[in-house]
């Protein structure tokens, strides 16, 4: 069984714009996010012992916008694992090395639209930009990687806000 598999999610930026008209204050757009813990994984089956099955666990992306009147809203892209430099499917690696650990982050419950930067994957979108607005995103790792050692996997992936004036 591994041990854990943890994932961080960090903002490219918490992204500042600044208005160029005069008298005009500034304006801000910041994401941040829960972070997604994916617990423990069995990446084995043995018959009447153990099975393996996907595992799952979902995060918030909470991005909070002030002060932009007239904004048309914003995007979220998801860039690639640093294990591998890909976003289908992405990496986690393991603190002992041995293979990477597959998985993947979905804009929807079903798990069919990966999370992206639009080059490959979907972006999450949204039409409003005064406020806080929560996103969740859904993770999941594939069933049967049974060539994993026992370990901690982690990465960390780069979140980039962009919104639109």
């Amino acid at each position: 069984m591994i041990s854990s598999a943890c994932l961080h999610v960090l903002p490219a930026a918490a992204l500042l714009l600044t208005l160029a008209a005069a008298g005009q204050a500034h304006a801000a757009c910041t994401a941040s996010s829960s972070g997604l813990a994916f617990g423990s994984y069995q990446p084995l089956t043995f018959a009447g012992k153990f099975t393996s099955k996907n595992l799952t666990s979902t995060a918030t992306v909470t991005v909070t916008c002030d002060r932009l009147s007239g904004a048309l809203g914003y995007t979220l892209k998801l860039g690639p694992s640093p294990a591998g430099g890909s976003i289908s499917p992405r990496y986690m690696s393991n603190s002992r090395g041995g293979d990477n650990m597959a998985f993947n982050l979905y804009t929807d419950t079903n798990y069919l639209s990966v999370w992206g930067d639009d080059s490959s994957g979907n972006t999450i979108t949204h039409g409003a930009l005064n406020g806080t607005f929560a996103h969740t995103v859904y993770g999941k790792i594939p069933a049967n990687q049974n060539t994993l050692k026992a370990g901690d996997f982690t990465t960390t992936l780069i979140i980039t806000l962009t919104y639109r004036l």
